[in-house]
């Protein structure tokens, strides 16, 4: 009897992610928080304010069972069940005031009619249930609940045909809690396909703080986590410069592996545009087609387009494209929703890997496309050849690289050529619980065959150079007690001496040589250039000192790093390949004093680093990192960079920023920013914003004022939320700032 009840349970499962009305807290199953158990406590959101308690519970009971106050079968079949009847089943019940029917065929239930399975709920003031799939089965003034993902509403009407098609008639759906119902979703009809894994719904409205959002005169939305062509939700925003903005991202399902994202773009005084996202998922990897185009009112047409390709054919063999550009000529999209951004050269470049292990080989092929005619073209791998292989042993490391690159130069006005780079690095390491000595050899070989344009010559050159290093360093522990606590300090020494010869490199081009940035780390180093064309000259000796602090759960509290570089010969090497064993380029006899300090407190966390020259007694570099939280869901972020005397001015820095994010109440927060530059003696960001959060929305409203990547000051009004369980709308800066710390991607809580 009832045979078929579990089927429709099951069924209305589906339209628990639909949009339908509002109902009473005693009617939903739900226990505010301070009746729930600790442990149940612990199971909610930070913002939520109660739970649905599912009180189905199977049975172990065979068939079906009828229970009411009077029973009857007349003389036609017909079972009615009258006075608080129920029908029970291994995973169903159905009850209402009275409930008649034929077994098989149909069942109408009314009055107080509820249908309960595990994790499910609907109720109704009547319901028909058809088992023949003659008529469709129907529930009159429905309320639903999925205990489980927290979904609910309310429906005038809900049917399902015999191919299993529901429609809904006026009704909504929210994931709010029912005390608490800050979205709604309203649609006055609804069709569910069940079949196809999507449904369509008529003047459909989202409703926030019970307010008219958005309207929709027709919305597609998915059931499963099937694909589905569709609109996304937009993004749109206004400013006083560009007044309105919008964008409409469509989403096109082409095929199981391929799909493709279109998103046409308008700001009122600048133009509009479409961006395009194309992807394609094959065995071995994804490709993707990306391009932004916007015709700007005064710039006319504006593009970038980008491809890229990734595959892995099995676990040796791979290969890889990329492919970007920008075709208008130094011109860019206003607005671009693309991964492609603004650059002085854009790649293209395609590769081809070989690995097995520790045996690495890789060929590259590189050019550039340079938009802005008046900077230089980068060198371009026409091809570049790498190989690398490594051994390592208990104490013995060895590794050998090797690299041909054929670099051109696209403007033809300089130089280019072909290089043979050999690297070999071996080192002993001889090590316990105390200690370690670490001695090594760097052998490193190039060989130029180059090309003068200026002279329209040719040339050849090479250089051999042997570097010897010994590493070293002893290792101190101690046991203290703090607050009863058994804490761990460490304590490590270092050592470390570098002997890299002078050797002549006027004849040595640079490609790709850089100078390293003098950090704790690099002291350490056995290079002082990056890149393989400048083989810097030094003798030197670095002294180093580090020391961690461990509380009894082995959480690492302090950490100080202090070092200093000891030169024991002038350095006649650099960048440009003008060397002179007569004219040093420096003649220091020490680097600065490079230290380093970080702390992780229960309330707050400092990391700080200081570069001080004892030479100059000048402080070169100074950046401190603070995070507070002083009392609880208050966050307040300090810090500070000064860097000066840098070898590029452009790289001189003076900057103070706070930010702070202060809950008003259990639901409002205001969060602020304000960053000053001192070399600029101005302000460059400035930020006041307002959040609100709950357990089923999240919306944040900023004002913003930065200075831009042109110099020059923007300004905006940023308004974004979040309806969890539907989806997520608004506009964000594309400038990092407190306000994203806020916002923690739509994420509960901070």
């Amino acid at each position: 009897m009832v045979k078929h009840l579990r089927t429709y349970a099951l069924f209305f499962q589906s339209l628990f992610i639909l949009p339908l009305a509002q109902a009473q807290v005693d009617q939903w199953d739900w226990a505010p928080k301070e009746t729930l158990t600790a442990e149940q406590q612990k199971q909610l959101g930070r913002y939520c304010q109660g739970s649905y308690i599912n009180s189905w519970q199977a049975t172990d009971i065979t068939g079906t069972n009828l229970s009411a106050d009077l029973i009857v079968r007349d003389k036609n079949g017909v079972i009615h069940l009258q006075g608080a009847a129920e029908i029970k089943q291994p995973q169903t019940s159905l009850s209402a005031d009275k409930i008649e029917g034929v077994p098989d065929e149909y069942y109408h239930a009314s009055g107080n009619v509820i249908l309960r399975s595990d994790s499910q709920l609907i109720r109704s003031s009547s319901g028909y249930i058809d088992n023949s799939g003659k008529a469709p089965t129907a529930f009159n003034d429905a309320k639903f609940l999925n205990h489980a993902s927290g979904a609910r509403g309310e429906a005038k009407l809900l049917s399902r045909s015999q191919d299993g098609v529901v429609f809904i008639e006026e009704g909504f759906f929210t994931t709010c809690e029912p005390n608490n119902e800050s979205w709604k979703l309203y649609g006055s009809s609804i069709e569910l396909n069940p079949n196809s894994g999507f449904g369509t719904a008529k003047h459909v409205q989202i409703r926030i703080a019970d307010l008219p959002i958005f309207y929709f005169p027709w919305l597609r939305f998915p059931l499963d986590d099937r694909r589905q062509t569709g609109f996304l939700f937009p993004s749109f925003g206004y400013s006083g410069s560009d007044g309105l903005s919008i964008s409409t991202p469509f989403y096109w399902n082409i095929a199981q592996n391929y799909d493709a994202t279109i998103t046409p773009q308008y700001i009122q005084e600048k133009g509009a545009g479409v961006d395009l996202e194309l992807r394609h998922l094959s065995p071995y990897g994804q490709t993707t087609y990306e391009q932004s185009s916007f015709s700007d009112k005064d710039e006319g047409e504006q593009t970038l387009i980008k491809l890229t390709s990734t595959q892995k054919f099995n676990q040796h063999f791979s290969a890889g494209l990329t492919a970007e550009g920008n075709p208008t000529e130094d011109k860019y999209p206003e607005a671009n929703s693309t991964s492609i951004g603004e650059k002085d050269n854009y790649e293209r470049s395609a590769y081809f890997g070989f690995n097995n292990g520790n045996f690495l080989n890789k060929i590259t092929y590189l050019t550039y496309q340079t938009p802005d005619t008046a900077n230089d073209k980068p060198f371009e791998w026409l091809p570049r050849l790498s190989s690398s292989y490594r051994i390592a042993s208990s104490y013995l490391d060895y590794k050998i690289d090797a690299q041909y690159t054929d670099f051109y130069d696209p403007a033809e006005d300089n130089f280019d050529g072909q290089r043979t780079v050999l690297n070999q690095d071996v080192n002993l390491n001889f090590s316990n619980a105390w200690g370690s000595l670490s001695p090594g050899v760097l052998a490193q070989y190039r060989d130029y065959n180059l090309h003068n344009y200026t002279t329209d010559s040719e040339s050849d050159t090479s250089i051999t150079h042997l570097t010897s290093y010994i590493d070293s360093s002893i290792s101190f522990e101690r046991r203290l007690m703090i607050s009863d606590e058994s804490w761990r300090q460490t304590l490590m020494p270092r050592l470390s001496y570098l002997n890299s010869p002078y050797e002549d490199q006027d004849l040595i081009p640079d490609f790709d040589a850089t100078e390293s940035t003098m950090t704790y780390s690099q002291a350490f180093s056995h290079t002082r250039f990056n890149g393989n064309d400048r083989i810097g000259d030094t003798e030197r000796v670095t002294l180093g000192v580090e020391s961690r602090l461990y509380d009894g759960r082995n959480s690492e509290k302090w950490a100080f790093k202090a070092g200093q570089v000891f030169y024991l010969e002038d350095r006649y090497v650099g960048i440009n390949n003008d060397t002179d064993i007569n004219t040093a380029i420096d003649d220091s006899k020490r680097s600065d004093l490079l230290t380093s300090a970080s702390y992780n407190g229960n309330r707050y966390s400092l990391t700080g680093n200081l570069n001080y020259n004892l030479d100059d007694s000048e402080v070169n570099l100074v950046q401190l990192v603070a995070t507070l939280e002083p009392v609880d869901d208050i966050k307040i972020n300090l810090s500070y960079l000064y860097t000066i005397n840098n070898s590029d001015s452009d790289d001189d820095a003076k900057q103070a920023s706070i930010g702070s994010i202060f809950p008003l109440n259990q639901n409002w927060s205001m969060f602020t920013q304000y960053t000053y530059d001192f070399l600029k003696q101005d302000s460059i960001k400035e930020i006041a914003g307002l959040g609100y959060e709950n357990c089923c929305i999240k919306v944040s409203l900023s004002y913003q004022d930065w200075l831009n990547d042109d110099e020059k000051f923007d300004r905006g009004v940023f308004l974004q939320f979040t309806l969890r369980g539907l989806s997520t709308a608004g506009s964000a800066n594309s400038e990092s700032s407190v306000a994203d710390t806020y916002w923690n991607q739509g994420q509960v809580g901070y």
